[in-house]
């Protein structure tokens, strides 16, 4: 309704190059200002947890509210940003990959392992590498040389610029360098992995990752990864990238760059979806055969998606591993959780969409930090009405009805003998009612053996259990909402719509056809 109030105002600019300025800037503000808006309230959410919990946004010591959720909200955010970017491949490219994680942790450990142990006359050697290395991928992926040169031209050049002839190496040279490798990785996965399909694809990436999380464990290689103790790298940045001070803005600052990389990769994800490449890496996706057909080499689309995404991934592992309170790379961040997770998000907030890995994370990062300290007994009442376990039994009934309606519905009606008829129907909707029945007696037994057991002694924490919640959360989601909480919701607006022309669309033939008999009256 807004839509169409706007747009009637800008049909009725009579200037043609006014009316089409005012169309552009009328879409851009109804289709960003959601956007526009979330990023606002991400930006002064320190001075609104400040405000809520009597804190200071920047205090002498880094206690408090503000400074807390400064740091949790910004390491959600970075997590989004890897869930975003699993959402590239798994949603948008069709690409079921178990090795994401490999890309997430290989920044910090390339990043401090070459401020550590560069020395400048490795660059030769270096360059000599990344040339063979080159070659094995075009070879692979059957790049043509002259796109190939070029490509090899431009990284020799980045190397070079980025690995000093002398002294050492700073971090933000560390992180161009990471970001080269983590191409490198990807076009060199991508080639190896994308001739294969379905499962054995998925294995090859998780065992890729996995080489890597066990070299990085590994006491053969403590030297430099310092095994399972992780590598530390406090003594390595600069005051300008440690977000823990907080009396001087430090920890502010890198919010407020951490929040502008969230927007940046949202709107890079959003510009290459929407893109000719995108569109094309969704064409794969729906049918590669076809995509094929048309002339377009898959292959290469999915390699350059794959890029896409890791290089994604290594920029928020970098941004993530500043935030830890640790201040070390540890082997955590290469194993599989990092995969798992990103996944599961998408799943939650929906495949192939651009906010619902965002939503998902939010809702579960923050919830989980939020209630973690919290605790429950089976008798706990929740919102004041129903106890734990008294809920607990009604999303039993409501789920085992919704699921299975279908089925007992066309039992009853087979057992009695049921037609279509309204008397029928009728004697369905008693039988219906006698299962209620029974399960209330169910229920009231269940209530009073459960009256007679300590149960309620038992004490729950809610960290304790997270992960069973999250696991039932996600089981819930695939049975109810198969295509997560953003992919329903866009679906139930789609058909709303659809009903809602249809319905106008028939409003108007109706019209017409009155109005036509009448004006061959007058005529």
């Amino acid at each position: 309704m807004i839509e169409r109030a706007v747009y009637r105002r800008v049909e009725r600019i009579e200037n043609p190059a006014a009316r089409k300025l005012a169309a552009g800037v009328a879409r851009l503000v109804l289709e960003n200002w959601f956007y526009a808006l979330f990023f606002v309230l991400l930006w002064r959410f320190p001075y609104l947890v400040a405000d809520l919990t009597d804190s200071e946004v920047m205090p002498q010591r880094p206690t408090g509210g503000s400074v807390f959720w400064q740091s949790v909200l910004a390491q959600t955010l970075l997590i989004a940003c890897l869930a975003m970017s699993y959402n590239v491949l798994f949603g948008f490219g069709g690409i079921i990959s178990f090795g994401h994680a490999l890309f997430f942790g290989i920044g910090g450990y390339a990043t401090f392992i070459l401020m550590r142990e560069y020395q400048p006359g490795v660059r030769w050697p270096v360059l000599v590498g990344f040339a063979a290395l080159v070659v094995i991928i075009g070879a692979l992926a059957r790049i043509p040389w002259r796109r190939l040169a070029l490509t090899a031209l431009v990284g020799a050049a980045l190397l070079y610029l980025l690995l000093p002839g002398s002294g050492g190496v700073s971090v933000y040279q560390g992180f161009g360098v990471a970001v080269l490798l983590s191409v490198a990785l990807s076009l060199l996965s991508g080639a190896v992995t994308l001739r294969l399909r379905g499962v054995y694809f998925a294995m090859f990436t998780l065992a890729l990752a996995e080489v890597f999380w066990v070299l990085a464990k590994s006491g053969t290689l403590r030297a430099f990864t310092g095994a399972e103790d992780g590598l530390p790298f406090r003594d390595l940045i600069p005051d300008a990238l440690n977000p823990t001070p907080t009396a001087d803005g430090n920890r502010l600052a890198m919010y407020r760059v951490t929040v502008i990389f969230f927007a940046l990769v949202f709107l890079a994800i959003r510009r290459y979806i929407n893109s000719p490449v995108g569109r094309v890496i969704v064409a794969v996706r729906d049918n590669e055969q076809r995509a094929r057909a048309i002339g377009y080499n898959a292959f290469h689309y999915k390699l350059l998606t794959m890029v896409f995404a890791g290089v994604l991934a290594t920029l928020s592992g970098l941004l993530f591993v500043l935030w830890g309170s640790a201040k070390r790379v540890d082997p955590t961040l290469l194993s599989l959780n990092y995969t798992v997770e990103p996944l599961l998000l998408t799943l939650i907030g929906g495949v192939g969409t651009l906010t619902g890995p965002v939503i998902a994370a939010l809702g579960l990062e923050l919830g989980r930090t939020y209630l973690r300290e919290e605790t429950f007994t089976l008798s706990t009442r929740l919102f004041g009405l129903l106890t734990l376990w008294q809920a607990l039994w009604v999303a039993g009934f409501a789920l085992f009805f919704y699921v299975f309606r279908r089925g007992l519905r066309r039992g009853v009606a087979q057992v009695l003998g049921a037609g279509r008829d309204p008397g029928s129907r009728a004697v369905t909707l008693a039988a219906g009612a006698g299962v209620v029945a029974v399960l209330i007696v169910v229920a009231l037994v269940a209530q009073a053996i459960y009256a007679q057991t300590d149960l309620d002694a038992y004490v729950y924490k809610v960290a304790d259990l997270w992960q069973l919640f999250q696991g039932v959360l996600f089981v819930l989601v695939v049975m109810l909402l198969p295509h997560g909480i953003v992919g329903t919701w866009n679906r139930w607006w789609f058909n709303r719509r659809v009903r809602h022309m249809a319905r106008e669309a028939a409003a108007r033939a109706a019209g017409t056809e009155t109005a036509a008999p009448s004006g061959g009256h007058e005529a």
